[in-house]
């Protein structure tokens, strides 16, 4: 699945102001699928996703740990 750059979450408009305001960049990233219907009656979260979720973020990290500070 590629990876998808976008302004701000649905739901969370706030994104776009922390960037605009506070010169702060944010990363959402989000882990669950569209079939797990989020915020509906049925909503649920494989705990795989959860896992997965959890070692991107992991992954991240330590990614960005060793980029240069600018």
């Amino acid at each position: 699945m590629p990876v998808t750059y976008t302004r701000g979450g649905g739901s969370i408009p706030i994104v776009a102001e922390f960037d605009r305001i506070l010169n702060i960049p944010v990363v959402l990233m989000g882990f669950a699928l569209s079939s797990e219907n989020a915020h509906a009656p049925n909503e649920h979260f494989h705990l795989e996703n959860f896992d997965k979720g959890i070692q991107t973020i992991c992954t991240y990290w330590n990614e960005l740990k060793t980029l240069p500070l600018s």
